[in-house]
C-alpha cells in the first residue's frame, strides 16, 4: 500500500473513530446526568484528569520507543528493530507496575488534596484505585502494537478504538442501569483495554511486523540511554502538555467546587470533539512525514508540512467559528438546561481551538524529526504561568477567570516561542500571519453573533440553525482565502477523483 493510501487509510478511521466518540460523548452524558449528581459527575472528571497525570510516569518513552522503532522498519529481521521493541516492552512493563503502585498509594491522600467532601472520599478513593490499576495494565501491553505507527497503520488502532468505544457506551449503559454508579465509566473502558492488544497482535503477526525466530535481537542498555535521552525531553513536552491542557477541572474543582467542575467537564466536550477532528489530519501524517525525513527528502518533508499546517488552520478556523456561536445553545439543549454556560467561555475556547492547533503543529514538527531539545520547555513554562494565573482568577471570576488565563499564558509563552523554534527548520511562520488575520476576523464576527443570541436571549434552536449557516459561509471564505492555491488544487482533484470512483461504485452496487 502507497504512503498517500496509508494517509487516507488512517484519516477516514481516524474520523471513523472520532465520529464514536462523538456518539458516546452526546449519549454518556445526559445518561450520566439522569444517573449521577452533579457532585459525582464532577468527581469522575476529576478523577480522569488525576489519573492522566499517572501516565507521565512513562517518563516519555512510549513516543520514543515508536519513533525509533520507525529508523528501522526497513530491516525487520536486522536485529536492532528486534532489540528496540524489546527494550521498549520490558520498560513498559516497568512502568505499568510503577503506575499501578504510585496510583494506589496517592490514592489514600487525593481526598485531603483536593477538599473532597467527606461523604464521597471513600468513593473517590476507590475510582482513583481502580483507574491506576488500568491504567498501569494499559501501559504495560503498550508494546504489543509499537510497531502499529512505524509502519503506518494507524487504521488498525483505530479501528479498533471504534469497536471499543461502541462497546463501552453499551456497557455504561448497562453499569448505570445496574447501579454502578460513578465506577460505570472506569469499567465501561474494559473492552478497548483488554481487547485492542489483542488485536494489535493479531495484526503485527500477520503482516510480519515482528522479527522472525531467531531474528530478535536483546535488549539493550545502550539503546534503552538513547530512548531514555530522547524520551526524557518528550516528557517534559508531555508533562507541560498535561498541565496546560489538563489543569483546569483541578483548580476548578478545589477553589470554585465540584458542581463548576462538572459544568467545566460537560460544556468543553464539543471543544474537546473538536481538536480531535483537527488534529486528526496530522496524526494521519505523522507516520508519512516521519518516513520522508528518516529517507532525506527534507525538501518535499518542508512543502508537505506547511501544508499540514495550512489544512489544520482553516479547519481550526471552520470549527471554531461554530463553536462561537452555537456552543452555549448547545449545551442548553443537551443537557435540558441543567448546564448554563457563558457567552465568554466560548469566545476564549473558540481562540484557543485556533491557537493551540497552530503551534502544536510548530512543537509537533520537533517530535518528527527526532529533537525535542529547542521546544522541550515551551508547555512547561506555560503551564507554570498558568497555575498560578489561574488559581488567581478563579475564585473572583469562576470557570471564565480560568480559561482566561489559559489564553493569556499560551499566548505569552508558546504562541511567541513555537514560532521561533519552528523558523530553523521550516522557514518563518510569517507566512501563515494573513491567514491567521482572517481567522481571527471570522472569530471575532462569530462571537459578536454568540453574544447577540446570549443577551437576547434568543432560542437556542434558532442559533444552532445561526450556526449552521455561518458556518457554511465562514467555508467559502476559509477555502479562498486560508487555504493556498496549489493545495485547494490538489484538494479538487482528489475530491474529483473521490467523487468518480464512489459514482462508479453507487453504479456498480445498483
Amino acid at each position: 500500500m502507497s504512503r498517500s493510501k496509508r494517509f487516507m487509510a488512517g484519516l477516514l478511521t481516524g474520523y471513523g473513530s472520532i465520529a464514536a466518540n462523538i456518539v458516546f460523548t452526546m449519549a454518556s452524558i445526559p445518561l450520566a446526568l439522569h444517573y449521577l449528581d452533579k457532585e459525582h459527575f464532577g468527581l469522575w472528571a476529576l478523577a480522569a484528569q488525576v489519573n492522566g497525570y499517572l501516565c507521565l510516569i512513562d517518563l516519555g518513552m512510549s513516543g520514543a520507543i515508536s519513533r525509533f522503532i520507525a529508523d528501522y522498519k526497513d530491516e525487520v529481521n536486522g536485529g536492532e528493530y528486534g532489540s528496540h521493541l524489546l527494550t521498549g516492552g520490558l520498560v513498559y512493563v516497568f512502568q505499568g507496575g510503577i503506575i499501578a503502585v504510585v496510583g494506589i498509594g496517592f490514592s489514600w491522600f487525593a481526598p485531603t488534596l483536593f477538599a473532597i467532601p467527606t461523604h464521597l472520599a471513600d468513593v473517590f478513593r476507590s475510582l482513583l484505585m481502580l483507574l491506576a490499576g488500568m491504567t498501569g495494565l494499559s501501559v504495560a501491553l503498550r508494546s504489543v502494537g509499537a510497531p502499529l505507527w512505524a509502519f503506518q497503520r494507524n487504521d488498525v488502532v483505530n479501528n479498533c478504538a471504534t469497536l471499543g468505544t461502541i462497546t463501552s457506551l453499551f456497557l455504561l449503559w448497562f453499569g448505570f442501569r445496574s447501579g454502578w454508579g460513578v465506577f460505570g465509566f472506569a469499567i465501561a473502558q474494559l473492552p478497548s483495554l483488554l481487547g485492542s492488544p489483542l488485536v494489535h497482535f493479531w495484526v503485527c503477526h500477520l503482516n510480519g511486523y515482528y522479527p522472525a525466530a531467531g531474528q530478535w535481537g536483546k535488549p539493550s542498555l545502550v539503546i534503552f540511554k538513547r530512548i531514555f535521552h530522547y524520551g526524557r525531553d518528550n516528557l517534559l513536552v508531555t508533562l507541560g502538555s498535561q498541565l496546560v491542557n489538563a489543569s483546569q477541572i483541578m483548580i476548578i474543582s478545589r477553589w470554585v467546587g465540584l458542581d463548576a467542575a462538572a459544568a467545566f467537564a460537560v460544556a468543553t466536550k464539543v471543544y474537546n470533539m473538536a481538536m480531535l477532528l483537527v488534529v486528526n489530519p496530522v496524526a494521519a501524517a505523522a507516520p508519512g512525514l516521519t518516513e520522508l525525513h528518516v529517507r532525506g527528502e527534507t525538501k518535499r518533508f518542508v512543502q508537505r508540512y506547511w501544508e499540514l499546517i495550512a489544512l489544520t488552520l482553516a479547519a481550526s478556523t471552520l470549527v471554531a467559528t461554530g463553536l462561537a456561536i452555537g456552543n452555549r445553545s448547545f449545551v442548553s439543549l443537551w443537557t435540558h438546561g441543567s448546564i448554563q454556560w457563558p457567552w465568554a467561555g466560548d469566545l476564549v475556547l473558540a481562540l484557543l481551538l485556533v491557537l493551540r492547533n497552530l503551534n502544536g503543529n510548530f512543537v509537533g514538527l520537533f517530535g518528527l524529526i527526532k529533537n525535542w531539545r529547542p521546544v522541550r520547555f515551551i508547555y512547561l513554562s506555560e503551564g507554570l504561568v498558568l497555575i498560578p494565573s489561574a488559581i488567581g482568577l478563579a475564585k473572583p471570576y469562576g470557570i471564565v477567570g480560568v480559561l482566561v488565563a489559559s489564553l493569556i499564558a499560551h499566548l505569552l509563552v508558546t504562541t511567541l516561542f513555537s514560532a521561533w523554534a519552528a523558523v530553523r527548520v521550516i522557514g518563518s511562520p510569517i507566512r501563515v500571519g494573513k491567514s491567521l488575520v482572517v481567522s481571527l476576523g471570522l472569530i471575532a464576527v462569530a462571537s459578536t453573533i454568540g453574544w447577540t443570541g446570549a443577551h437576547a436571549s434568543i432560542n437556542s434552536l434558532f442559533m444552532l440553525a445561526t450556526t449552521i449557516g455561518v458556518t457554511l459561509c465562514a467555508s467559502g471564505l476559509i477555502w479562498h482565502l486560508i487555504l493556498p492555491l496549489g493545495m485547494r488544487l490538489e484538494l479538487s482533484t482528489r475530491l474529483n477523483g473521490a467523487s468518480v470512483m464512489l459514482r462508479k461504485y453507487s453504479g456498480r452496487s445498483a
